[in-house]
């Protein structure tokens, strides 16, 4: 088989671009050294961003999530968490020419390559990172960002949030999490911060149910003649959340119409969002938190542009242009400082 399509890596969006192009009557070569390997980490999305041919039973669950920096705040957008094996299970690959190996981006002759791979081990860049445990719904408060700090923990130190979201309709994952450091903070510490919080409110909790430890941007070119990154190594991983999935989806479809996924839109804008990435580094506790305050309080149309990966540079740049102006002055200085900063970590 010559195949018109080459993924590099099949994981979230690996898999999903093989099945979409597949699927649609395209060749197909795939390459993971793991390509049977099950997922086990939690998907979340906005299920605005949920594709309609993907199957409704690949949702676990829907709320109305809140969050909570300095004042308790509604985000008016429904949030999702996806039942993996079921998404796994749902981006067949029927048709797929799958090659346990992994290999590089060059030497596929015509074939459009998607690069997927993620991160190389070891990069030096910013991770975020998490430790969560699932215990039954209705035993805690549901935040989808909590970001007061855990009992005992100094406000002043390095800040991480709680994220306490249903992910059945019976059980809540609470996962406190660093959404972004260089370096982060480690999953122990984060371990020991929700056992802190859980013991505040009495809620009990075994072993640690999840952890969570991946790279938010690394250097390079995102796409190129014949070629385009996915994930980390593309523009559809947002560096300054971690959110992907709903933009990988896209992407999957980008890839199967036969069109460029990464255009020059899309890297523009995903320099500005690493733009917003080196803003959250360089902010401390307190200043995060009043960051978000003000970034929540904006109208939801600039808090979804800035979320999504998929928005392009004229409304990535309008919510950052708003939530600039909503901060106070000291926030602002800092802000300003740290768009000019190298990509050095």
């Amino acid at each position: 088989m010559t195949p018109d399509v080459v993924v590099l890596g099949l994981g979230p969006a690996g898999r999903a671009a093989a099945h979409r192009a597949s699927a649609a009557g395209m060749a197909v070569r795939a390459f993971d050294p793991a390509p049977d390997r099950r997922w086990h980490q939690r998907f979340g999305v906005w299920t605005d961003e949920v594709p309609a041919w993907l199957p409704p039973s690949t949702v676990a669950v829907r709320s109305r999530p809140q969050v909570f920096a300095r004042t308790l705040r509604d985000l008016d957008r429904e949030y999702a968490l996806l039942d993996t094996p079921a998404l796994q299970d749902a981006l067949t690959l029927d048709g797929v020419d799958v090659v346990a190996r992994a290999v590089d981006r060059d030497g596929h002759g015509t074939a459009f390559v998607l690069d997927a791979r993620g991160a190389e081990p070891g990069a030096h860049a910013p991770r975020q990172t998490a430790a969560g445990v699932v215990v039954p719904r209705g035993t805690h408060s549901e935040l989808w960002m909590d970001w007061r700090p855990a009992p005992g923990v100094p406000p002043h130190a390095r800040a991480s949030f709680l994220y306490a979201v249903p992910v059945a309709s019976d059980r809540l994952l609470l996962e406190e999490t660093c959404l972004a450091g260089a370096p982060p903070l480690a999953v122990g510490e984060l371990d020991r911060r929700l056992r802190l919080r859980l013991a505040d409110r009495g809620v009990a909790a075994g072993e640690v149910d999840e952890t969570v430890d991946f790279t938010l941007a690394v250097p390079g070119r995102r796409s190129g003649p014949g070629w385009a990154g996915a994930g980390v190594r593309g523009t559809t991983l947002h560096p300054a959340t971690g959110y992907s999935v709903g933009a990988a989806l896209a992407l999957a479809d980008a890839v199967a119409s036969g069109h460029p996924p990464v255009s020059r839109a899309d890297t523009v804008a995903h320099r500005m969002r690493i733009v917003g990435l080196r803003a959250l580094l360089a902010l401390d506790a307190e200043q995060q938190r009043d960051f978000f305050e003000a970034f929540f309080a904006l109208p939801s149309r600039p808090v979804a542009a800035y979320l999504s990966p998929r928005s392009g540079p004229v409304a990535t740049a309008a919510a950052m242009a708003a939530v600039f102006r909503s901060v106070p002055w000291e926030l602002r200085r800092v802000l300003a400082a740290s768009a000019g900063r190298p990509w050095v970590w």
